[in-house]
């Protein structure tokens, strides 16, 4: 069985977390200044009225056919029973590791979304140009991108740090971004969100994957370099 956390030859797993942390603080930065755009009108948020009527323009009844599923697969109960299936066949599989991971990455991105959107406040595009019922939350950051980013983006780092062959690493990434991307833009083109929050959403998306992916190393990764085949008794601690 392969390891949850198995790398590349001679790459000690704690001396990634650095890149992490480097990652992790670049998106938040970004976040933060998406935050300040969005309260003193500066780019890119001075845009956001203006790409929505451009996606609102863009409209077309194969394009809404389209949005609409591919919006509420990075809806709460979606991804809640998602995550849900998941962990079970993570636990079902005896990889434990894993569904613990994914679980807590997922509530810890659920009580963040929560407290971001009470602590900035800010309101959703006008009902006017909405597709569907008005939602009840605040709208910046963008749950669903965020969310979505989320699990999407920790699915693809159990393939990342496994002894999977280098294509279908780069597979699970594309697969990974062009989910979190069309989510993410289906919240803009239904006009559920501006961009900004869209953007706002995937960067601390980027940021929490990042953290996690800290606290996973230290508790998990052992200070040394896992070979490229894992261990048997690596193996059995799964």
């Amino acid at each position: 069985m392969q390891h949850a956390l198995s790398v590349p030859q001679s790459v000690p797993l704690r001396d990634l977390r650095p890149r992490f942390v480097l990652a992790a603080t670049a998106a938040i930065v970004v976040f933060a200044w998406l935050a300040v755009a969005t309260k003193l009108g500066l780019f890119p948020a001075i845009h956001d009225s203006t790409v929505t009527l451009w996606a609102v323009n863009l409209r077309h009844e194969l394009l809404t056919a389209a949005a609409w599923p591919i919006t509420h697969l990075g809806g709460t109960l979606s991804l809640t029973l998602l995550t849900i299936a998941v962990c079970a066949w993570f636990l079902w599989r005896k990889r434990w590791r894993r569904a613990v991971v994914l679980a807590g990455a997922m509530a810890g991105s659920a009580l963040l979304t929560v407290l971001l959107k009470i602590s900035f406040a800010r309101s959703r595009p006008s009902s006017v140009l909405l597709l569907g019922s008005p939602a009840s939350s605040w709208s910046f950051p963008s749950g669903h991108s965020f969310n979505t980013g989320v699990f999407v983006g920790v699915l693809a780092g159990f393939v990342l740090f496994s002894a999977t062959p280098p294509a279908r690493k780069a597979l699970a990434v594309v697969i990974a971004c062009t989910a979190a991307v069309a989510v993410g833009l289906t919240r803009v083109y239904l006009a559920y969100h501006w961009f900004t929050d869209v953007l706002a959403g995937w960067s601390i998306a980027l940021a929490w994957l990042c953290l996690v992916a800290v606290v996973v190393l230290t508790v998990w990764g052992r200070s040394r370099a896992l070979p490229a085949q894992p261990s048997r008794a690596l193996a059995a601690q799964e």
